[in-house]
């Protein structure tokens, strides 16, 4: 239910490319791990020049808590949303974070400020994955950050974004899950793959060779196999 940086990251690059594609200005995104170094005033390893943006945008992890930044140079001037959202402590933490970002970047910061946007709350503990997302997408679209907040409209958003990221995910069929490599008939002629008997992945056999025992089961699906025969003994 709560979402991974891996997830967060992906789809701030799928928000970034179409406005990219649609937009003369630009934006980009800044990775989660960066940017709650940033968060946390830690000196990040982030090379931009912010005049080429219109939109600069990163997500923050604090706590196991996701929150969208966007910093806008044009305006001297930086957005906090929070889902559960922002105290006079963080609007003003996120101005000083992005103020000095910017001002090692070039930027006249002498009136640089932070502001939020109204925006709807989470009402559960999972949520801020998708609500950040969702803000995210709204700002570039330049749509007010208004959204169904219900239980099924949060189910809606998880499934939107997981039906983009299936979407426009590289077709992995033909490459080992271990390793991430396809067989290459000019050095590897040879080549023995296997099967996991349960989520039906292929691995090269010198990638998986804690499958060669029956049944043959990847990790992934072992573990969980092992998992629920404690909790079934544990009952």
């Amino acid at each position: 239910m709560e979402f991974e940086s891996e997830v967060m990251n992906a789809y701030m690059q799928l928000l970034v490319r179409d406005f990219n594609a649609k937009s003369t200005d630009r934006a980009m995104a800044i990775d989660t791990f960066e940017m709650s170094n940033i968060w946390k005033r830690k000196q990040p390893k982030v090379k931009l020049d912010p005049h080429m943006y219109k939109y600069i945008l990163g997500i923050i992890n604090e706590n196991h808590h996701w929150k969208l930044t966007v910093m806008i140079p044009s305006q001297k001037k930086a957005l906090l949303l929070d889902p559960l959202g922002e105290s006079s402590t963080d609007i003003n933490r996120c101005k000083d974070v992005t103020r000095a970002f910017m001002r090692l970047r070039g930027i006249n910061v002498s009136r640089w400020g932070c502001d939020t946007v109204p925006h709807p709350s989470q009402t559960d503990s999972t949520s801020c994955g998708p609500f950040v997302l969702k803000f995210a997408e709204c700002i570039l679209k330049g749509e007010n950050c208004k959204f169904n907040t219900s239980r099924k409209g949060v189910g809606e958003m998880r499934r939107a974004i997981a039906t983009a990221l299936l979407e426009n995910t590289d077709d992995l069929t033909e490459v080992c899950h271990q390793c991430g490599q396809t067989d290459n008939p000019e050095t590897d002629e040879d080549v023995q793959w296997i099967s996991c008997e349960r989520c039906q992945r292929w691995y090269h056999q010198s990638c998986a060779k804690h499958m060669m025992e029956s049944p043959h089961l990847c990790l992934a699906c072992n573990t969980d196999r092992t998992a629920r025969r404690e909790r079934a003994l544990a009952r």
